[in-house]
């Protein structure tokens, strides 16, 4: 009956009015915090953080005084938990399940400048692909690579296990990690390592496949191999694979 649509719908009005108070509320709020963060994000890693840090160590405060922000967990939890907000409060109504953003690094203070993760990736001989794989396992394979301009290029057969799960599932990671270097007297190495996030897919041109093929060529034969002739034989069996850079991440380790 009528009555019954309206009564309904006068719930649904009560509830969602309800709701949008609330939230408006605690958007309120969260609007006069916004100074606290940036400053909390600002003094987190500082020198002044460090030096209070110092202070708690040496014994030289009150022992009764709360100490949380000495802590990298919790003003880094914090941020983390404004970062998601923030994230939910953008993809509310959407249907993509990304909105672009990345993950930032936990140990802030061994990021590697974007300058530093391309030279690793110019230098570097080989790196692992990561794939969503058969029945939703993680599929990661060990390859030789080509960087050129934000794109990482790579050379396949034409079917397998690669190719099933890019057909599937197109975002994919890479990572490579430098051969390491131990200081004098010691067993621990200090290394770095990139890891990029994209999207991935097969090069379709066939006159773009054959030059990257010779870019990669160039890039791991001898000096005075003929590369035309490995061209001939090869390149007619062989994919390009383009992994599309979205985000890059390196990272400075000291084992010890």
């Amino acid at each position: 009956m009528n009555t019954e649509r309206i009564s309904l719908m006068e719930q649904r009005l009560d509830r969602a009015t309800a709701a949008l108070s609330a939230l408006q509320t605690a958007l309120d709020q969260y609007e006069n915090v916004h100074n606290d963060i940036d400053t909390l994000n600002t003094y987190l890693g500082s020198p002044e953080w460090h030096n209070d840090r110092n202070d708690d160590a040496a014994g030289r405060l009150p022992q009764g005084l709360k100490r949380g922000v000495l802590s990298e967990d919790a003003i880094w939890n914090l941020l983390e938990h404004n970062r998601e907000l923030k994230k939910e409060l953008a993809t509310i109504g959407q249907t993509d399940d990304t909105d672009g953003t990345f993950r930032p690094m936990r140990r802030f203070k061994q990021q590697m400048s974007n300058e530093e993760c391309v030279a690793l990736l110019e230098q570097a001989p080989r790196g692992i692909l990561a794939l969503l794989g058969d029945n939703g396992y993680p599929y990661t394979v060990p390859l030789d690579f080509l960087y050129n301009d934000n794109h990482l290029f790579f050379h396949c057969a034409r079917e397998g296990h690669k190719l099933d799960a890019i057909r599937r599932c197109n975002k994919a990671s890479f990572c490579v990690l430098s051969d390491g270097k131990k200081e004098p007297d010691s067993w621990w190495y200090h290394f770095e390592s990139v890891i990029c996030f994209g999207r991935i897919s097969i090069v379709d041109d066939t006159a773009r496949t054959d030059a990257l093929l010779r870019q990669i060529g160039a890039k791991y034969f001898p000096q005075g191999y003929d590369l035309e002739d490995d061209m001939q034989k090869n390149a007619p069996r062989a994919f390009v694979l383009d992994l599309h850079i979205e985000h890059i991440s390196g990272k400075h380790v000291r084992e010890k």
